[in-house]
């Protein structure tokens, strides 16, 4: 199980960035979210999903993440440059908090679930998760909480009522004007 953390400092692709992270306190959303402005990148990130090539970081994109408080999963929302929503991508987690630093992080148990504008989604990485448990890098607990929260995640995802894919865009707005204000 690997610790990753929001402020993406290994990620070599990334040549000139920004990084901010804001703590919300709302309805509907309580806990970090943080957001990577993407100034310049060796090249671009693209993937073939579903038959379709897709840019996931490119100059001038976005990766906003949200790290709700007292959840096992953080949600990183990739717009393009001309701010439109590309995919949501729900990484499960054991659990999710922050450094001394204050730098957001969570705990990797493999299994993701992606997200399209269009509603449609799919389970990424159960592969993964399998033979994590079967060579014993997790347990049965760890192993049972991601199925547990992927399967209420598909719940959310299928009746359209996840507040983090419902607000991401508010929350978008209201990150970018803090940074705008900040300069």
């Amino acid at each position: 199980m690997k610790r990753k953390h929001a402020d993406r400092l290994d990620w070599r692709r990334i040549l000139n960035r920004d990084f901010v992270c804001s703590i919300f306190d709302e309805d509907g959303f309580k806990g970090h979210i943080t957001l990577i402005s993407i100034h310049q990148v060796k090249e671009p990130l693209i993937r073939t999903i579903n038959n379709q090539e897709i840019c996931l970081a490119d100059d001038g994109y976005y990766w906003m993440q949200h790290f709700p408080s007292e959840s096992n999963y953080c949600v990183t929302t990739m717009i393009n440059e001309k701010k439109e929503v590309i995919q949501w991508y729900f990484d499960i987690a054991k659990s999710v908090g922050s450094n001394e630093q204050g730098i957001p992080y969570w705990d990797d148990l493999y299994l993701d679930v992606v997200v399209f504008p269009n509603g449609e989604f799919y389970i990424k990485d159960e592969d993964e998760l399998e033979e994590a448990f079967n060579n014993n890098y997790i347990n049965e607990d760890d192993y049972k909480l991601a199925k547990n929260i992927l399967n209420g995640l598909i719940k959310e995802i299928e009746t359209m009522e996840n507040t983090i894919i419902k607000n991401s865009m508010n929350h978008f707005e209201s990150i970018l004007k803090g940074c705008q204000g900040g300069h």
